[in-house]
């Protein structure tokens, strides 16, 4: 009797820690030929290599405890491995691509992939000579505008994916009952210049070319990082703000934006840096007026292709502009997008925007740099 109490026991702590053994088994065999890639500074997605298939999420920029979308990467070369998990199948490297915006352009420019871009958006935004050489040639189709796509020239175009940036009322979402894949590149929420850069790894990752991406971030990183130490060392922080009117609105940079980590980063006092905001915030021209009226600099963007604006016809599109301290100083620097392919090029050279801003508020730290995006309006 004394035997069979004993015996029951240890027959039921078998039983269990066998169950136990099981368990973990079937999460080691889970884990098998699992790597995560290294992201930095990205915020707002991740990459995890199998053996079979890669695995990339994109977080819900606005929800980030959310997931936006999930993507199945598989080789092109392969079958279509069994019991995939839930996620929008991409056969890799990808060899027909239409975007939705000209900085996604730059990228597969930058991976020697431009060749893969059969169709743009709003191209009058775009600056690179193969995409113009491509519509003119009719080797490239034109989609209209970002918000209104032409599904027809869409679904001739015959792509493997529809790149574009996120909003949070996406009409893009339709398009996937259509058989569109639609792959959303979120960087533009991200809160730190190089957090969005490291979004090359992103994409890098549908042409199957992650070590190239890897390669080109570091180098980036490194420059970035230098300039950071060199400000480090200044003592002064002039105040700055962005932008201009709108319409009725002025729409500015959250303090937590990217933008304003640039500004941060480059040694100035960003008067919204009390926004904690990652996207841009609308406020009235009073209110904007009663709070950067002394600021010291103004950084502005706007797009011409014929000329460069001076400081003139700024005060012509709105002749309160001459009431700020900025202005009356000569210390407008301006972005001229028309004559130069900052969305195209620059937030895949942080390290060179970031130098420019430095020539503004310090110029005494880089006294030989000439700026390539930011002018002194005269």
């Amino acid at each position: 009797m004394t035997n069979k109490r004993l015996i029951l026991p240890l027959l039921l702590a078998l039983l269990l820690n066998a169950c136990g053994n099981s368990k973990d088994k079937n999460n080691q065999q889970q884990k098998v030929g699992q790597t995560a890639a290294n992201i930095n500074y990205a915020k707002g997605f991740k990459i995890e290599h199998y053996d079979d298939y890669t695995k990339v999420v994109v977080r819900n920029p606005w929800d980030t405890t959310q997931t936006l979308e999930t993507y199945i990467l598989v080789d092109r070369n392969k079958d279509t491995p069994k019991n995939l998990p839930q996620g929008s199948i991409v056969r890799i490297p990808v060899k027909r691509v239409a975007t939705c915006s000209s900085i996604f352009a730059g990228e597969y420019k930058q991976f020697g992939d431009i060749d893969k871009i059969v169709a743009v958006s709003e191209p009058e935004y775009v600056d690179i000579p193969e995409i113009k050489q491509g519509l003119k040639d009719g080797t490239i189709s034109d989609l209209g505008m970002t918000v209104t796509l032409n599904t027809e020239k869409l679904l001739a175009a015959k792509t493997d994916i529809l790149v574009i940036s996120p909003f949070e009322e996406s009409m893009h979402d339709r398009l996937k009952k259509m058989g569109v894949v639609v792959v959303k590149d979120a960087s533009y929420m991200e809160n730190s210049p190089l957090g969005r850069t490291e979004w090359i790894k992103f994409e890098a990752t549908f042409l199957g070319k992650d070590s190239l991406a890897n390669d080109i971030f570091a180098k980036i990183e490194k420059r970035y990082l230098d300039i950071c130490k060199k400000v480090q060392k200044t003592t002064t922080r002039p105040t700055v703000f962005t932008e201009k009117k709108f319409g009725d609105t002025w729409y500015t940079a959250g303090g937590n934006s990217y933008m304003g980590r640039f500004m941060a980063d480059a040694g100035a006092n960003y008067l919204w840096s009390d926004l904690k905001n990652s996207g841009s915030v609308p406020f009235t021209f009073e209110k904007v007026f009663a709070k950067v009226i002394n600021a010291d600099f103004w950084l502005i963007k706007y797009n011409n292709t014929q000329f460069d604006i001076t400081l003139k016809q700024l005060s012509e599109e709105y002749d309160l502009y001459k009431n700020f301290a900025a202005f009356k100083n000569k210390q407008v620097f301006a972005v001229n997008s028309g004559r130069t392919a900052f969305y195209e090029e620059g937030p895949l050279e942080p390290d060179v925007v970031l130098s420019d801003m430095v020539k503004i508020f310090h110029p005494e730290i880089l006294p030989n740099y000439k700026p390539k995006y930011y002018f002194q309006l005269n």
